[in-house]
């Protein structure tokens, strides 16, 4: 289950001292946020949808991809056919420069895909694991496997 939009801003605007953070939210609730110099986005949109409103970030990742659980054997016809726009080892490396270029003062990371629940958690969970961000797990547990696979490796 998604962490509610309220505890997300609540902890935007007071994060823990010496600590980062991420957070997963949907596209929706991305767009509604404070534009606060502190935070850094990852955007991640559908190819066929248009980019999502969010001028004013001064750190901004945009990535395109489908959510496909491209590793799954057992993977649906309607998948198969969105393959060539699932989420690919580039785009991992893109994410990891990203977060690792980040300064210090900017210590959350707010990580959005259309609904906030498989694309975003799988790449709000792979930065938790790997670089030590405070995150609430339990509202990352429908995080696509093969994006968080990807990822991890990638590092």
């Amino acid at each position: 289950m998604p962490q509610q939009f309220s505890e997300v801003v609540n902890l935007l605007y007071k994060p823990p001292a010496g600590r980062r953070q991420v957070f997963a939210l949907s596209r929706q609730q991305a767009e509604r946020l404070p534009r606060l110099q502190s935070i850094a986005i990852i955007s991640i949109t559908s190819p066929e949808r248009p980019l999502a409103s969010l001028e004013g970030f001064n750190h901004l990742l945009r990535l395109r991809f489908a959510d496909v659980d491209f590793l799954n054997p057992n993977i649906s016809k309607r998948a198969q056919s969105r393959l060539s726009d699932s989420f690919r080892a580039d785009q991992a490396r893109e994410i990891h420069a990203f977060v690792r270029g980040l300064p210090d003062n900017v210590p959350s990371v707010v990580v959005h895909c259309e609904g906030g629940f498989s694309r975003s958690c799988a790449v709000a969970l792979s930065i938790h694991r790997l670089y030590g961000y405070d995150t609430e797990v339990q509202h990352l547990t429908e995080a696509n496997p093969s994006i968080l696979k990807t990822m991890l490796a990638a590092s």
